[in-house]
């Protein structure tokens, strides 16, 4: 039986859809649907679906006559920024999609592929997933009800200028990531993958350790940490057939005025620190800076000097408007925090402070404001509390 239920689709329904988008879901599930063929649980999925494509894909939440898949298909999808991203990191005629989901990332490689091929097990999601692309006009778009084992085993011959993969996790309630833990296992298919692709990329999750990736998969030519208004998303081979040890790396902070930062992966051990306490401006690095592990480089590349060896904080006597990442300007330093702090209102950070942002807050009984900056951290001369001002 089909999951695309067409009741959906007809316009009665898509208006009480756009009427009802801001409405709890909950409520909706709840009611009595006004609708004979549609259940109250269908048009809470929908409305679900508009809530998130508003923000996270709105080429879809644009476009009426979109079907919408369950909220965990909706979830695991990249969103639209970070798979344009990925669109311009590739080039070519054709590229063939692994495990395409509800097809996000697909959909952007169609829009600079002649060609791309959409491979994914889920029937239920494979069938909506056309029905939206059909709407879209996506007509180079192709997807598949298949495993990919089938698939190349099925066309021995088949090849593409790129293959593009995102592989699940086998266990999800580990904390742990690791790469033989991936469905599926990469290093088992990167020679196979390699001999029908000029280029192969692979979506992984932030939680995997650069390190260990690097050492296992001697084919990256680069690895992308993409970031999201400062908060990582997803890590992105690139890999072509020859070895390379050195490999670039690229932190990007999407949907920010941030420059990238990009350095070769053997750069960071080559430098030395230079240390300070606190002058007239502090920096902290974005999110995917901190991934990327170039807490020494950042320091050179900026002319900033670095608080303290394990604190990733910089400062410097004159602004660097282009850091990327936050900037503060230092107001003074506390010596009195029980009797200066007392109740008051500030957004607190801790870098490398025996106090969790959690326990400083309770400690000091502090209320959250972005009006003022509390960092609590330690330099070469010892523990600080800082009061800033943070420069936009």
């Amino acid at each position: 039986m089909s999951r695309l239920n067409t009741e959906i689709l007809k316009q009665e329904a898509q208006t009480y859809l756009r009427e009802n988008q801001n409405e709890d879901i909950r409520k909706i599930s709840l009611q009595k649907s006004p609708f004979e063929n549609i259940s109250s649980a269908e048009l809470a999925q929908q409305i679900k679906g508009l809530q998130i494509a508003k923000h996270k894909f709105a080429f879809l939440y644009e476009q009426e006559g979109i079907y919408f898949p369950p909220s965990l298909n909706l979830e695991q999808a990249s969103s639209f920024s970070t798979a344009k991203y990925k669109s311009k990191l590739v080039q070519g005629k054709s590229l063939m999609d692994l495990t395409a989901g509800m097809g996000i990332d697909a959909f952007a490689f169609s829009q600079v592929f002649e060609s791309v091929t959409a491979l994914e097990r889920n029937s239920d999601l494979v069938e909506i997933s056309k029905h939206n692309y059909s709407v879209l006009n996506q007509s180079n778009l192709k997807y598949f009800t298949l495993d990919f084992e089938t698939y190349l085993a099925e066309n021995p011959e088949l090849k593409w200028n790129v293959i593009y993969l995102d592989p699940s996790r086998r266990i999800e309630s580990q904390r742990k990531v690791i790469l033989e833990d991936l469905e599926p296992n990469i290093l088992d298919w990167m020679d196979e993958f390699l001999s029908r692709a000029e280029m192969v990329m692979i979506k992984l999750s932030p939680l995997l350790d650069l390190k260990s990736t690097l050492e296992k998969i001697p084919q990256i030519h680069e690895i992308h940490i993409v970031a999201l208004k400062n908060e990582v998303k997803e890590l992105l081979l690139v890999c072509q057939k020859n070895l390379n040890s050195n490999p670039k790396i690229i932190a990007i902070n999407l949907e920010s005025n941030q420059p990238d930062f990009e350095f070769n992966w053997n750069e960071e051990s080559e430098v030395i620190s230079d240390f300070s306490e606190p002058r007239k401006y502090i920096y902290e690095p974005n999110a995917s800076i901190l991934k990327s592990g170039a807490f020494k480089l950042i320091s050179e590349k900026f002319n900033l000097k670095k608080l303290h060896s394990n604190t990733h904080l910089y400062t410097s006597d004159e602004l660097k408007a282009d850091f990327p990442g936050k900037t503060f300007e230092l107001v003074g330093e506390l010596r009195d925090p029980k009797r200066q702090l007392k109740n008051g209102s500030f957004h607190v950070i801790s870098k490398n402070y025996p106090l969790s942002v959690e326990l400083i807050r309770k400690k000091y009984n502090l209320k959250e404001s972005e009006n003022q900056t509390l960092i609590f951290t330690q330099s070469i001369a010892g523990k600080h509390i800082l009061l800033c001002k943070r420069i936009l």
